[in-house]
């Protein structure tokens, strides 16, 4: 892959030693795309979350026919291209001033005290290298809820159940919601340009997390909009699926990421399902109550999110946006499979 911008200037500090505890400055990059309210709003979070967000360099960096400047941040222009994430990102990261990196999606909206939050740790630990935060929906339907029970995006309400309130070690950093030092994405190589199907995140992180640790801080809170409907969720899983195949190609620890998919796959599932009743047919009459089993241990998994009047009554709909998302999941991974494995 050829060198990103970022490349040519980066500092060669090393890891940890560039800023002393409280003296960081911050910079928050937000990719779009043809989103201009949604966009505002999430720039508006920004400056509205506190004295951190009021003083933070904004960078946008926008996908667009022409430049589309926005009043107080600094604006990139990139043509329509179709370049991906990586590429967006990397271009963000080559402008932006500030020795943590904040990344945050263009239809997000940050809570009160979110930057101050997420980006505690790398300020008090010159040995973190990067903070993940928690992304939570609202306002929304139960298809919307249950997704983020599930865990999407960004980990959803079952990361920020599972740290009871405590600031944890993690491996997993969304740019949903994350924060890295500056240092640490170059020194990681920056974002994979060629995952152009998703994943660029996962990429990063894994790479960063090789460097030194990463923590996940569930106070840090960004609401995320979601996709809300069944048809979506579903387009969304089959990009995910194709991005995972792309992904194993590129992945520093494979094996693992390998026994992952195979973990997942109901593709084997089925085949397995299939020997099972070709060596004993009679069992064909039990599956409607294995499939109720399976509904039932689902929801029994993710009890957890009862305790929550948000996100309580979503809770039923848990099994069939599981469903969903395993069903365009194996789509997309076969897509890419088929189509060669591009990314």
């Amino acid at each position: 892959m050829a060198p990103s911008a970022f490349e040519a200037s980066a500092p060669g500090s090393a890891l940890g030693t560039g800023n002393r505890p409280g003296s960081d400055s911050f910079s928050v990059i937000i990719c779009t795309r043809d989103r201009p309210e949604e966009l505002a709003r999430a720039v508006a979070s920004v400056r509205a979350s506190g004295e951190a967000g009021r003083r933070a360099e904004i960078v946008v960096v926008e996908e667009a026919d022409a430049p589309r400047p926005l009043g107080g941040v600094r604006s990139v222009h990139l043509p329509r291209e179709g370049r991906g994430f990586g590429y967006a990102r990397n271009a963000g990261v080559a402008v932006a001033h500030g020795s943590l990196l904040v990344f945050l999606d263009d239809d997000c909206e940050a809570e009160a005290g979110w930057l101050e939050a997420l980006t505690a740790p790398l300020r008090d630990d010159p040995a973190v290298l990067g903070a993940a935060g928690a992304v939570l929906v609202r306002d929304c339907g139960a298809v919307g809820y249950a997704e983020n029970i599930l865990g999407f995006p960004g980990g959803g309400l079952r990361y920020r159940h599972a740290a009871g309130g405590r600031t944890i070690p993690t491996r997993h950093l969304s740019t949903c919601n994350c924060a890295y030092r500056a240092e640490a994405v170059r020194r990681a190589g920056g974002f994979a340009e060629d995952a152009r199907r998703g994943g660029e995140d996962y990429l990063l992180a894994e790479r960063v997390t090789a460097l030194g640790p990463c923590v996940y801080v569930p106070d840090a809170v960004v609401y995320h909009r979601p996709r809300g409907r069944l048809g979506a969720v579903l387009r969304w899983f089959i990009r995910r699926g194709e991005s995972e195949v792309a992904l194993l190609r590129a992945a520093r620890r494979r094996g693992e990421f390998a026994r992952f998919l195979l973990r997942s796959s109901w593709t084997l599932r089925c085949l397995v399902l299939l020997a099972i009743l070709a060596w004993r047919p009679a069992l064909a009459a039990l599956l409607p109550a294995a499939a109720l089993a399976y509904g039932a241990a689902v929801l029994w998994r993710f009890r957890f999110a009862r305790a929550y009047p948000t996100h309580r009554r979503a809770w039923w709909a848990v099994p069939v946006v599981k469903a969903t998302m395993d069903l365009g999941t194996e789509i997309g991974r076969w897509k890419a499979v088929l189509g060669g494995g591009r990314a």
